[in-house]
């Protein structure tokens, strides 16, 4: 009998063994089935991950094209106000030199003005000298002491 109780104890550890493998098997399973479920999670997540990677890849794109011309635009801003200022300071010599011509015209017209009063006043003495010769002419002419 002991032998037969000798069989059923290890029959016995052999049915716990294989309900231990059962259990073991099964849970393998269900952790195997909640890895495939966590894979496919992730798999998703990486789906959307790369989508939304593509997204801002081409909002980084769009930034940096309105960058690029912002920097252009500025560039020619800069440009034209270089461009402005040396047509400023350009105009502001020619101010200058017109400002010396009209100096130098304004002299010459005081000159002018000056040289016309002495020649007035030259003119008003010999209209007065003539006017006298032409009186003294008469005077003889009109007299009998020639």
């Amino acid at each position: 009998m002991d032998n037969l109780k000798e069989k059923e104890q290890k029959l016995l550890e052999s049915l716990v063994r294989l309900d231990t493998i059962t259990d073991l098997v099964v849970n393998s399973k269900k952790k195997i089935i909640d890895l495939q479920e966590v894979k496919a999670q992730l798999e998703t997540e990486k789906n959307d991950l790369g989508v939304k990677l593509s997204t801002l890849e081409n909002e980084n794109e769009g930034l940096k094209s309105e960058l690029k011309e912002l920097e252009n635009k500025l560039n020619a801003d800069d440009t034209s106000n270089q461009d402005l200022k040396e047509k400023i300071l350009k105009m502001e010599q020619e101010n200058e030199e017109l400002k010396k011509s009209i100096s130098t015209l304004e002299k010459d017209l005081e000159s002018s003005r000056y040289k016309i009063i002495q020649a007035e006043k030259n003119k008003d003495e010999v209209s007065k000298r003539l006017d006298e010769l032409n009186q003294e002419a008469n005077d003889l002419l009109g007299s009998d002491e020639w």
